[in-house]
């Protein structure tokens, strides 16, 4: 059975003629880029199976990957600051999902050294380690992201920027064809604060909700049990090395994968009605490009 099929398998609720309706009604959406009928399921699963819904996330995320070339797109993994990114930082979709079946990403930093944290880059890795999970897997019920923050530093925090944090929470919330059900902050330090400063302005009411600090791995086990997590913190999952290991192979094998989600993009130049520009979703950009952090 091929992965299309164990979606329908496994979801009752998703129906084939609605994922229909969606392909026939790309016909009539000229700036969208094609799309094959398990990308149609990914958004309309991850929309609780309403069309129309489904159709807003679409135009979304193919939007914003369009628009914001510097975080979710160009996916070059030769590049130094792609590298230096990647074997600073883990990125893993755990095998165990919580009670509840959701799925969780965890992030970890393997090398603290915040000169080689190019944010844009984790931005892009974050992407292509889920969307890679959700294409060799499939959907998932819902996602946690689970960052280990114990290495988070203020110089990692000066890294970021208010602009990519801002178009990143964005696509998070609007395009990502994902069930976002929490973000999760493992030991939890004053530096912490700060980013919850830039975030706010940015996450919606029902995610900010969602949004849970955790001085450790005990606070955090109603949400995310110990036994999901990785090796070095009493789980069930592979060790950190393991995990850093697995994600650099996965990543380097796919990308032909990659490459393709990069020439999904949007031609403006043929959508109904008026063109999208940048500001068309964010407004003017400066006015956030300045955050007082002191």
């Amino acid at each position: 059975m091929d992965i299309v099929q164990q979606e329908y398998q496994r979801d009752k609720t998703l129906k084939k003629e609605e994922v229909e309706k969606i392909q026939e009604w790309l016909k009539s959406q000229p700036h969208l880029p094609e799309m094959t009928e398990q990308e149609v399921i990914w958004f309309l699963k991850s929309c609780y199976s309403r069309n129309e819904a489904a159709k807003t996330t679409i135009d979304n995320y193919f939007t914003m990957k369009t628009l914001s070339p510097e975080i979710l797109r160009n996916k070059d993994i030769t590049k130094t600051v792609f590298q230096e990114l990647m074997n600073s930082i883990l990125f893993s979709v755990l095998p165990k999902k919580t009670p509840e079946g959701d799925s969780v990403v965890f992030f970890h930093f393997m090398d603290n050294n915040p000169d080689y944290f190019h944010y844009p880059e984790a931005i892009k890795l974050f992407d292509m380690v889920v969307m890679l999970d959700i294409m060799k897997n499939g959907t998932q019920d819902g996602l946690r992201c689970c960052f280990d923050v114990k290495n988070f530093s203020f110089g990692h925090l000066t890294r970021m920027g208010i602009i990519p944090l801002k178009k990143f929470l964005y696509y998070l919330q609007e395009g990502m064809p994902v069930r976002l059900k929490g973000l999760h902050f493992l030991n939890s330090t004053s530096v912490m604060d700060k980013l919850l400063q830039m975030m706010k302005p940015f996450l919606k009411k029902e995610i900010m909700e969602s949004l849970h600090l955790h001085a450790s791995i005990e606070e955090m086990e109603n949400f995310i049990p110990t036994s999901c997590l990785p090796l070095d913190y009493g789980g069930t999952a592979d060790s950190f090395q393991a995990l850093h290991d697995t994600m650099k192979k996965n990543v380097t094998e796919n990308v032909e994968f990659f490459h393709y989600q990069d020439s999904q993009v949007v031609d403006e130049t043929k959508r109904p009605g008026k063109p999208k520009n940048i500001n068309d979703i964010f407004g003017v950009e400066g006015t956030f490009k300045k955050l007082d952090l002191d």
